[in-house]
């Protein structure tokens, strides 16, 4: 699915475009996904993960999604520079393709703006046109608690817990909880 620009103000002023991103920019969206890993304990995979993903199989993931009805790629840009990612996809299996997980990133230095809230929201407005979709679902760990504030804030419900289900780096012990959207 390719999701035509979107230009959005936030509420510090900032200037932000909300789009497909393009094959060329692959290797952009891994260089910032070291960043962002590298700036948040919640990101699950790390800087030298990101960093060892070769950028044939990110432009493979964009074809792939690009062509698809069920998946969705975004990524936020303030002047031309990638800041923001985030993609959802439905199941394949035929128990489950009524169901959707996405996951997203933002630099720290655009957090609090309200970038997250609008990328979920043109995420969502696109993930409701998947095929057959029903129910999106997404997991945070718990104690990413402005994260989680923003998901209660779009009416995802909580699903459940799992003890104990991540260690961080700083040795901090972190739940995770499964959250969903009817739609």
């Amino acid at each position: 699915m390719i999701q035509s620009p979107v230009l959005f103000t936030s509420n510090n002023n900032l200037n932000f475009e909300i789009r497909t991103p393009r094959e060329d920019e692959a290797q952009a969206s891994l260089d910032m996904m070291v960043i962002v890993a590298g700036q948040s304990p919640y990101i699950l995979g790390t800087p030298e993960s990101f960093g060892k993903r070769p950028v044939e199989g990110q432009v493979k993931w964009f074809q792939e999604s690009a062509a698809s009805d069920s998946a969705i790629i975004l990524a936020a840009y303030h002047e031309g520079r990638m800041v923001g990612f985030c993609d959802a996809r439905s199941y394949k299996d035929i128990k489950r393709k009524h169901r959707a997980g996405l996951g997203i990133s933002i630099l720290a230095e655009f957090r609090g703006c309200g970038l997250g809230r609008k990328l979920m929201e043109v995420l969502l407005e696109n993930m409701k046109r998947f095929a057959e979709i029903q129910i999106i679902e997404l997991d945070v760990m718990m104690n990413n608690h402005s994260a989680l504030k923003l998901y209660e804030s779009m009416g995802f419900k909580r699903a459940g817990v799992f003890p104990k289900a991540f260690i961080l780096p700083t040795g901090e012990v972190s739940d995770n909880l499964s959250m969903y959207l009817e739609v």
